[in-house]
């Protein structure tokens, strides 16, 4: 009888040491970082690990640059949206970004990135807008039409 208890809570241990790796091999998968929508909140955060980041874009009580180590888990679907990034730029799916021609010495635009097309969208929100020569990411808090407009975005 001794020898099944004994069994058991090696079986037990054992058990907790496979979920243990298991978890920490999926953890290894995911190339950080990884950028994140709220779904209610509409914010969008840049994620370091599993529920640590930073905002980028911000919400009604969190400024771009504020970061913590208590997020929801990004891998929360129910709460997280994933974002696509451009691999040349490095630009989220939706980034608001400065863009201009080559020939522009005059002028900037500011537009968000379609990941998608390697450009903007369009001036009213949907896929496959303008391809520019240049782009450098808008740093700071977005206006507060830039938020709304984040949010029609067509993905």
């Amino acid at each position: 009888m001794e020898n099944l208890k004994e069994l058991e809570q090696k079986y037990l241990e054992l058990g907790k040491e496979i979920e243990a790796l298991k978890k920490h091999s999926e953890e290894e998968e995911i190339k950080y970082p990884i950028y994140c929508r709220g779904k209610e909140t509409n914010c969008v955060v840049k994620f370091e690990s599993l529920s640590e980041g930073v905002y980028v874009v911000q919400n009604g009580f969190r400024k771009v640059g504020e970061s913590t180590k208590t997020f929801i888990n990004h891998t929360d679907t129910n709460k997280w949206q994933q974002l696509e990034v451009c691999k040349k730029t490095g630009f989220f799916d939706g980034q608001l970004v400065w863009c201009w021609g080559n020939d522009d010495t005059h002028v900037r635009t500011l537009r968000f990135y379609d990941v998608k097309y390697k450009g903007t969208y369009q001036f009213d929100g949907t896929e496959d807008g303008h391809d520019y020569d240049n782009y450098e990411p808008f740093e700071g808090n977005y206006p507060g039409w830039a938020l709304k407009a984040f949010q029609t975005l067509e993905r």
